[in-house]
């Protein structure tokens, strides 16, 4: 396992709190978030789906009425995909919208009114990324020089619609698996930390997380592919013999998870969205595309001279060093994503196809 240098830092996880990371493999931390920074992020996405939905309406593509202007952030999504024709243009383009918000660049966005005050994702999510309660956490694992992995997301849990069950990549049940499936097989030696944090209560009717008490260690299982959500996911047999934990949380919660642990969440069985972001770090020298340009990713390139994940861009959080290298500015932030978006080349590690489930 790779970590850097700690610093001795007031705040971020006490012996206790680490000591149950390393053992188990997660650990729920109460308040690290005030709800101002969460409700700013929130308040941005409801902006982000306002444009959506203005220009839907410009196009005659959807009545105001669909739109639900002005509805609680928990249920708008979920009444508006339930008021839209099931596959019509108009829902597909709020579904894959929403589920662009982690900015790949892959998904055209409608353009909100920043002269009327509404404020770009990338910069209220980026406050969330650079959030000091939540860095002195990652310090206290990693250390004080920080990498900010490319895999960040914006989840939208909609209450349960069979449709998308077999979408890729719809947020209904995410099947079991460790984020290191995902991640080329010369990263699995450097620890990566997840950190899954809800907008909105997360329990176990909406969507919680599901964990196995799992240490970094114990190292990669068996993955397979051929889900039509084309998830991965670890087979029954393949799972640890220990119990899974639902791990319910409230607004300001933080769920620390290693590159090894298993988790999952299954469908929201709720009447309104479940609202999550994921976050990931990693120490400084973990394989990463810092400073590389995408069109340099060419087939001819090894698999263990890239990034853990390289499909997207990695970035700089903390450099004690070179502080200079810190990505502190939405636009820039929002740049190095979207450098990303036409890098198309895509990269596995060779799991199997699970032919029972074709």
């Amino acid at each position: 396992m790779h970590v850097n240098a700690r610093s001795n830092t007031i705040g971020g996880l006490n012996e206790g709190e680490l000591q149950q990371f390393h053992q188990h493999g997660w650990l729920k931390k109460s308040a690290v978030f005030d709800d101002d920074v969460l409700e700013r992020l929130r308040q941005s996405i409801d902006s982000q789906l306002d444009a959506e939905c203005r220009q839907l309406i410009a196009k005659g593509e959807m009545t105001a009425a669909a739109a639900h202007f002005g509805a609680p952030f928990a249920a708008r999504l979920g009444l508006i995909v339930d008021d839209l024709p099931y596959f019509s243009g108009a829902q597909t383009t709020i579904l894959r919208s929403m589920q662009d918000l982690f900015l790949t660049g892959r998904v055209p966005h409608a353009d909100i009114d920043q002269e009327a005050g509404e404020i770009p994702v990338a910069e209220t999510l980026l406050a969330c990324i650079q959030h000091e309660p939540l860095i002195d956490c990652i310090r206290s694992i990693i250390g004080d020089d920080i990498l900010g992995s490319s895999t960040f997301r914006i989840r939208a849990k909609v209450p349960h619609w069979e449709p998308g069950d077999s979408l890729p990549y719809f947020p209904g049940e995410v099947p079991w698996h460790q984020d290191a499936g995902y991640a080329l097989a010369h990263c699995d030696e450097y620890l990566t930390v997840t950190c899954w944090i809800p907008l909105v209560p997360a329990t176990e009717a909406n969507g919680c997380m599901w964990v196995y008490p799992y240490p970094f260690e114990s190292g990669v299982l068996p993955h397979v592919y051929g889900r039509d959500d084309h998830y991965l996911w670890i087979k029954a047999e393949e799972l640890p013999q220990s119990q899974p934990v639902a791990v319910p949380m409230a607004v300001g919660d933080v769920l620390f998870m290693t590159n090894m642990t298993p988790h999952a969440s299954f469908v929201n069985q709720s009447a309104t969205t479940r609202w999550s972001m994921d976050l990931r770090y990693a120490a400084i020298g973990t394989p990463s595309n810092v400073d590389v340009d995408p069109t340099e990713y060419k087939n001819e390139v090894p698999l263990y001279k890239l990034a853990c994940n390289p499909h997207e861009g990695d970035f700089i959080v903390r450099d004690s060093k070179n502080p200079h290298r810190e990505v502190r500015d939405s636009k820039t932030f929002a740049e190095t994503r979207l450098r990303w978006a036409t890098q198309r080349r895509r990269f596995g590690r060779g799991w199997s196809r699970d032919t029972a489930s074709s």
